[in-house]
C-alpha cells in the first residue's frame, strides 16, 4: 500500500501531466470539436488503457531493477528526478501546433486510435519510468498499491480529458487558442521542475 503522501504527489503530478495540452489531450479535444462529446467517451477510455499498460510495464520493470539494484537505485530515482526537470523544460518551450478537427469515427475506431496514440507516444513511458521510483517506494510495491496506480490511471484520465471535451463543446476559442494553451504548458513546466528538485534534495 502507497503512503497517502506519495500516492497524492503521484496523482498530483500524474494529473498535470495529462492535462498538459499535448497529442492525446489535442485529439480528444479535436474529436470534441468534430464530432461532439459522446465520440470522446471511447477515446479516454482508450487513453486511460494505453497508459495502464505503459505504468504496468513501467512499475514492475522498475520494482525488479529496485530488488537487484538495492542501494544503488538511489541512481535511478535521481534520474527521475532530473527528468521531471527536463520534462518542466519541455513544456516551457514547447511550441503550440494549430488544432484541426477530426473526422467523425465509431466508438471502435475512436478507442482503438486513442489507445495506439498513447501506445506509440515513447514520451508516456520515459514518463512513467521517471516518476514511479522519485514518489513510489517500488521495493515495497504490493497488489495494493498497483491497485492504487490502477485507480489513479482509470479515474484521472476520463475526468481529465472528458472535462477537456466538454469544455471543448462550449468554448471552442480557449481550447484552440494558442495563448491559451501556452499559458498551461507553462504552468505545467514550473510544477514539473519544482517537484523535481523537490525530489532530488529529499
Amino acid at each position: 500500500m502507497l503512503s497517502l503522501h506519495a500516492y497524492l504527489l503521484y496523482c498530483g503530478l500524474y494529473a498535470i501531466a495529462i492535462a498538459v495540452p499535448g497529442p492525446g489531450i489535442v485529439a480528444i479535444v479535436a474529436r470534441a470539436l468534430g464530432s461532439g462529446f459522446r465520440a470522446t467517451v471511447p477515446a479516454a477510455i482508450g487513453t486511460a488503457v494505453g497508459d495502464w499498460a505503459l505504468m504496468s510495464l513501467s512499475a514492475f520493470g522498475l520494482a525488479l531493477v529496485a530488488q537487484a539494484m538495492g542501494g544503488l537505485f538511489l541512481i535511478v530515482k535521481l534520474m527521475g528526478a532530473a527528468y521531471l526537470v527536463y520534462l518542466g523544460y519541455k513544456y516551457w518551450t514547447a511550441p503550440v501546433a494549430e488544432m484541426e478537427t477530426v473526422v467523425p469515427a465509431s466508438a471502435r475506431q475512436g478507442f482503438l486510435a486513442q489507445m495506439s496514440l498513447t501506445l506509440g507516444n515513447p514520451k508516456a513511458i520515459a514518463f512513467f519510468v521517471a516518476l514511479l521510483p522519485t514518489v513510489v517506494d517500488l521495493n515495497r510495491l504490493d497488489a495494493f498499491g498497483y491497485l492504487q496506480l490502477c485507480a489513479a490511471t482509470f479515474v484521472l484520465i476520463p475526468v481529465i480529458t472528458l472535462s477537456y471535451a466538454a469544455l471543448a463543446s462550449h468554448v471552442r476559442t480557449f481550447l484552440t487558442s494558442r495563448a491559451a494553451r501556452r499559458r498551461i504548458n507553462k504552468t505545467a513546466a514550473a510544477i514539473m521542475v519544482g517537484a523535481g528538485v523537490g525530489v532530488a534534495v529529499s
